[in-house]
């Protein structure tokens, strides 16, 4: 079990922030990955005291970064909400369901919905220092708000954001190209599931689509649980 304290916080949009944190020794996870973030003292003041956040940094960045989405008001969130700079949080039980292609070259095509990108941010930071050769469309769906909109703008990637009414034709876009890419979709479940059912409807096989559905989030937003 990792033990990381926080360095600070920044406001998003709405309830959304993004808190970086300090780790006493290198954190080893794979990019794109997720821990379950636990603390100790609220065990015994609620029977959740553990979620899985996605890591937004990428393997040896300096800092150690998660995004949440604080509109559920869950205890959770509110004690996150609330955390000074310096508080502790344990992270254990690292894993994911995104997986980079063995091939560098194969294309990439990463579909998110609201705060769902977060993954996306680790994996494309990871891709700029140690698989630039990787061709990357980025379909980001939201409302009025994009996470990491400037950033992902910045990178030398197909980058798109879209609204609700724009996803349909955003993703018969990015469903034709070749070599046959290898999609990751992000996002609550009602996202992931109405994406892929339009991926594999395109003729996408299954075996060609990841998936990484956020637990507690609605919509193309969402608020995290």
């Amino acid at each position: 079990m990792a033990r990381l304290h926080l360095i600070g916080s920044a406001h998003e949009y709405g309830a959304v922030h993004t808190y970086r944190f300090g780790a006493q020794r290198p954190l080893e996870f794979a990019p794109g990955q997720y821990g379950h973030l636990f603390f100790p003292k609220l065990l015994r003041q609620f029977t959740k005291p553990v979620r899985e956040i996605s890591f937004a940094s990428a393997p040896g960045d300096d800092e150690v970064w998660f995004t949440l989405d604080h509109s559920s008001g869950s205890p959770f969130q509110l004690h996150f909400q609330a955390l000074e700079p310096g508080a502790q949080l344990h992270v254990f039980g690292i894993g994911g369901h995104l997986e980079l292609p063995e091939d560098p070259t194969r294309p990439l095509v990463l579909i998110g919905g609201g705060i769902g990108v977060t993954p996306f941010r680790s994996i494309l930071r990871h891709l700029q220092r140690h698989r630039p050769q990787t061709p990357v469309v980025l379909v980001h769906a939201g409302r009025a708000d994009y996470l990491y909109g400037a950033e992902f703008a910045a990178m030398p990637i197909a980058y798109h954001r879209v609204g609700r009414e724009g996803l349909a034709d955003a993703l018969v876009g990015v469903t034709d190209l070749e070599p046959a890419p290898q999609y990751m979709v992000a996002g609550s479940d009602g996202f992931v599931s109405g994406v892929v059912e339009q991926l594999r409807n395109t003729g996408v096989p299954g075996d060609a689509i990841q998936t990484d559905t956020f637990k507690g989030l609605h919509g193309h937003d969402g608020a995290a649980a």
